[in-house]
């Protein structure tokens, strides 16, 4: 099973960069919008804040965590959950992710 999801990941997956303090790395993963019937924008102190999330799934040799950045399609998001899933059948990594704060750059 592992062998068929790395064969997706190869086939379909999408290029995307872990950022990880120094390091980054080239990887191949799934990320797409999750709609969950919410507006993407809100107000804000400072206007419309962006609400969107994201989900990641991505090969179980590329941990993810909080302080990881994915750069996907030219923009950077942050991790806000991540987990390792399907131990022992077919590990990956699963996230959500958000986009990253102008302010934060």
């Amino acid at each position: 099973m592992e062998q068929a999801w790395r064969g997706l990941l190869a086939q379909y997956g999408q290029p995307v960069t872990l950022r990880s303090g120094e390091y980054e790395t080239a990887v191949r993963a799934f990320v797409q919008p999750l709609l969950e019937g919410k507006s993407q924008q809100l107000p804000a102190p400072l206007g419309l804040e962006r609400q969107d999330r994201f989900r990641y799934l991505g090969p179980a040799d590329c941990p993810l965590d909080l302080d990881t950045l994915v750069k996907w399609k030219g923009t950077i998001y942050r991790v806000c959950s991540a987990h390792l899933v399907g131990e022992g059948v077919c590990p990956h990594w699963r996230a959500v992710l958000a986009p990253r704060e102008e302010s934060a750059l």
